[in-house]
């Protein structure tokens, strides 16, 4: 009897998130940094102090692409991850005798330039390639914001996960 990759994969998720639940980075401080924290680009009375964006990753390996056959609607540069904000995805290589699960994982920015995980999930209303992202989602564990971030977009075929994508985000205050 073949199990489906997604029934297989489950205790797999179940311990990425212990694990992931276990990085988080400490509380960032009353002062608004703390060592670990992400980067605060709020100035004076709310207004940022500079483009909040990825350019402040200095860990290596997180470059933004899209897979040729990945689409992201709507194309911004940078993608809000607040309450209602919805990211469409559709992977035209999709193969549904493949039996693909897709999902995604996100990490933030620190005070330092070190990219941290966060946190992740499947796309649970994933059908013929087609799937999307809502907000809220806010950093994990850390209070403040707002931060920036990347957002992994993943395929996974039995037990191989490939990331097909991987865009710059803005966090959530709260969720």
């Amino acid at each position: 009897m073949r199990v489906h990759p997604t029934v297989a994969l489950l205790p797999l998720v179940a311990l990425t998130a212990l694990l992931l639940t276990g990085c988080a980075a400490p509380a960032a401080s009353d002062t608004g940094s703390s060592e670990g924290a992400p980067v605060d680009e709020a100035g004076a009375e709310g207004e940022s102090s500079s483009a909040l964006d990825c350019s402040a990753a200095t860990t290596a390996g997180y470059d933004l692409f899209l897979d040729p056959a990945l689409t992201v609607e709507p194309a911004l540069e940078v993608y809000p991850l607040e309450a209602g904000d919805t990211i469409s995805f559709t992977y035209s290589a999709h193969d549904e005798s493949a039996y693909p699960t897709y999902g995604w994982t996100s990490s933030y920015i620190t005070s330092d330039g070190d990219v941290a995980p966060s946190t992740g999930s499947f796309f649970f209303d994933e059908e013929g390639g087609i799937f999307s992202f809502t907000g809220p989602e806010a950093v994990a564990g850390i209070d403040g914001g707002p931060y920036a971030g990347f957002f992994d977009i993943e395929m996974t075929v039995d037990t191989t996960t490939t990331v097909i994508g991987r865009i710059c985000v803005q966090f959530a205050l709260t969720e």
